[in-house]
């Protein structure tokens, strides 16, 4: 697994990943400095998730004349460029404030566009520059460390801020992106003459449909399942946006905000822990990843139960914190069957059908539990999520009979 190529692959996408929270907390907090508003400071993750949604509907677009490489190496760069621009805007306080506010809402929309092309290149990219065997100690490393970095870029990011300032912390970030931008230089997807040639007719592969991720997911029972489970899942985990957890905070568990980030803390500390266990156990789990899903998914459904029942603080910060590893061993063994039943031709167009569909669930999911929380309250969202959840866990058990069942049919 540790070759130079995916060495270059997480070391660079980790480094952006955390030139991304910086970025975003340094724009937060000059936004509010200027305006006061916190409505303004609440549109720029809103600014961030549409662009994103965006771009991942439109990336396979992109994947019809670029390979995965260069995508990854564009993506960046333009990246730093823009990023660059803002830091000189907020650096000399170019122009009038409103046209600074409203050119800080363009920078932000159009870096986060980027990042909707980059995010399925990059999952795509993994099968390719690891082996088989590895895929999903590939896959658990580089959800460990999207983790930690979104566990600990926040708070470091705040820190910086307040101490050096957001012009500062802007340029650190713009040079944290070139060194991202070089390193996705050292990524290449092809491993022999073969992988090459794959590579080179993706492009013609790709111009005959557009809709090529979309009819793949579709056409392939396993993906589709794998995909309405996860429509499932992603709908129970609006549950945990902070319009429904702060609420629940200080109304149920009658305590203060700052239980409320202890809370959260302790989620993505339990996610980390579990993605260094599964590190250590990929290559037990490699061989159960249909069982580890399911498992996965029922034991969330529990905990999230029981964290919706719970009425002491200290008991909510416990089941948070085991709702992490369960979560985690659901992800990662997902993007490991995902990796495995798509052609490396095709996945970064499910990847990029898939990140679609993602980021519109968020988005609808958000809205329905809040209603459902304005309505029922908010013990009972968390009630509703371990329903979904346990629905997940029936379409995971399906999925799991339909590979055994295709394993039958193979051996015979």
């Amino acid at each position: 697994m540790w070759n130079r190529r995916f060495i270059c692959l997480w070391a660079g996408q980790t480094l952006a990943n955390l030139g991304d929270v910086f970025y975003i907390v340094a724009f937060i907090s000059v936004m509010y400095a200027m305006t006061g508003s916190v409505m303004y400071t609440a549109l720029i993750p809103v600014v961030n998730v549409t662009s994103q949604s965006l771009s991942s509907f439109l990336a396979p677009l992109v994947f019809q004349h670029l390979s995965l490489q260069r995508m990854l190496v564009l993506s960046q760069g333009i990246k730093t460029i823009l990023l660059g621009i803002a830091s000189l805007v907020v650096a000399m306080g170019v122009g009038e404030q409103k046209l600074v506010i409203w050119l800080l809402f363009v920078l932000a929309s159009l870096i986060s566009f980027m990042d909707g092309w980059a995010n399925p290149a990059r999952n795509a990219l993994v099968p390719r520059l690891v082996d088989r065997s590895e895929l999903m100690r590939a896959n658990g490393l580089l959800a460990t460390s999207d983790q930690t970095v979104h566990f600990a870029g926040w708070a470091a990011g705040g820190l910086l801020v307040a101490w050096l300032g957001a012009s500062a912390v802007l340029l650190g970030t713009v040079g944290a992106y070139v060194v991202a931008t070089v390193a996705m230089l050292g990524v290449a997807p092809a491993k022999d003459g073969k992988r090459q040639e794959d590579n080179q007719s993706e492009p013609r592969q790709a111009k005959t449909s557009w809709l090529t991720g979309w009819r793949i997911i579709r056409d392939t029972p396993s993906l589709h399942l794998l995909v309405a489970m996860d429509i499932v899942v992603g709908m129970s985990g609006a549950a945990w946006i902070a319009a429904i957890l702060l609420p629940f905070v200080l109304e149920v568990l009658g305590s203060s905000e700052a239980w409320w980030g202890y809370i959260n803390a302790a989620y993505m500390l339990g996610a980390i822990a579990g993605g260094s266990v599964l590190l250590m156990l990929a290559h037990r789990l490699k061989r159960h990843l249909y069982k580890a899903i399911a498992i996965g998914t029922i034991c969330a459904s529990l905990i999230t139960f029981a964290f919706g029942s719970s009425s002491h603080p200290i008991v909510a910060l416990l089941f948070s914190f085991l709702l992490g590893p369960f979560l985690e061993l659901f992800f990662v063994s997902k993007q490991t069957i995902l990796q495995q039943q798509t052609e490396e031709s095709a996945l970064p167009y499910v990847l990029s059908a898939k990140g679609t569909i993602d980021m519109m669930v968020f988005g609808v999911s958000s809205l329905i539990m809040g209603a459902f929380a304005e309505w029922m309250g908010t013990r009972a969202v968390y009630s509703l999520s371990a329903g979904l959840l346990l629905v997940g866990f029936l379409l995971a058990w399906k999925l799991y009979q339909h590979a055994n069942r295709q394993a039958s049919t193979s051996i015979s």
